[in-house]
This record gives structure tokens, sequence and C-alpha cells, in this order.
């Protein structure tokens, strides 16, 4: 599938999700990750607040939190007309702020996390069945992933976000694994 195409398809059938539905698909998807290997070994978490659909990554965030992981979610602007992107570690659910197009961030409390993540757990608008990744088109994700330290690059999508094959291009960054609330893809 075209990447422009796997785009819009995935966020106009993404959009016609009920809130309920998303919350429960949600649930799901972070139940298969928090009973992962690659969950239980880590002390180090990079996630991000959901937004418009995206799959809800709240129930991640209190376990990791729980069991005293680090967790860490990004804050995002455009500086000279590039797409950047930095984690900040989050203690709390009251650390946040509306950011970068209204998106959920940490608040100018929150400690900036250096060093190496165990885990990224990115968003994404489409997938495909050999973990390809297709974003909004900005490139933030790809960006920061091609020059940071990250054990395993984990996306969270539903199964409607799925696609059998999408095209990609060299900039592109894939992730290690997709979960979807009936599947587990892996590189």
């Amino acid at each position: 599938m075209e990447k422009s195409y796997a785009r819009k398809r995935m966020l106009k059938l993404r959009a016609t999700l009920d809130s309920d539905i998303c919350l429960t698909l949600s649930d799901r998807i972070c139940q298969r990750f928090l009973k992962s290997d690659e969950y239980k070994n880590a002390s180090s978490i990079l996630m991000y607040k959901a937004y418009n659909n995206e799959v809800d990554t709240a129930m991640v965030f209190e376990a990791a939190l729980a069991s005293g992981k680090t967790v860490a979610f990004p804050r995002s602007e455009i500086v000279k007309g590039e797409p950047e992107m930095s984690f900040y570690i989050v203690r709390d659910k009251d650390s946040f702020v509306s950011g970068y197009k209204g998106i959920s961030e940490p608040d100018e409390s929150c400690e900036k996390f250096t060093g190496r993540a165990d885990i990224c757990i990115t968003p994404g608008v489409a997938f495909d069945k050999a973990c390809h990744r297709v974003g909004y088109g900005k490139g933030f994700y790809d960006r920061f992933l091609g020059k940071s330290d990250v054990g395993s690059v984990i996306g969270f999508a539903y199964d409607i976000q799925v696609a059998d094959m999408i095209e990609t291009d060299a900039t592109d960054i894939s992730p290690d694994m997709v979960i979807t609330e009936t599947s587990v893809y892996r590189r």
C-alpha cells in the first residue's frame, strides 16, 4: 500500500472508532505488552499520551510507575523548520500540559531523560505485518529514534491500522514489534 494512501485510509478508519471501543482495545493492547518479556525486563520506558484516537497508554504508565520503572513522555516542537522531540521523566499523572498540536506533554517541572532507554513505545497511523510504520508525516519519531539509544522500539496499534504491506522510505524507522489487540508482529 502506498504510504500517503495508507496514512489517509488509516486515519479515516481510526476516526470512526467510538471512544469506548478505543479504551477497550487499548486495555487489551496494554495487557499484552505488560505480559511481555520486553516490559518485564525494562527499567526505562519512553511512551506517548494518546491523541486523536491513538492507543491509550495510561494502563502501562500506571503499571510502570507502580513497578518503579522510569517513564518518560515526549515534548515536540518545530525548531528552524525541523521537527524536534525530547523525552522527560514523568512521576505522576498530573505532570502534563497541552503542548504541540494540543497533545499532552510533560510540564516544565519534569527532568529531561538522558541515556539509554530500554523501550520506546511509538504511536503510528499505520503499520504493516513486517513492522513498518507510518506516522503523521512530520518525522518526529523517525528523527528521534535515528539519533537515540533505545533497546526495543514497540508500536501500539489497533488491528484496523495494520496492512499486509506498506511502502516506506529510507528514513523511516521500523519498530522491532507491533502489538495490537489480537496479534504481536515482530521484525
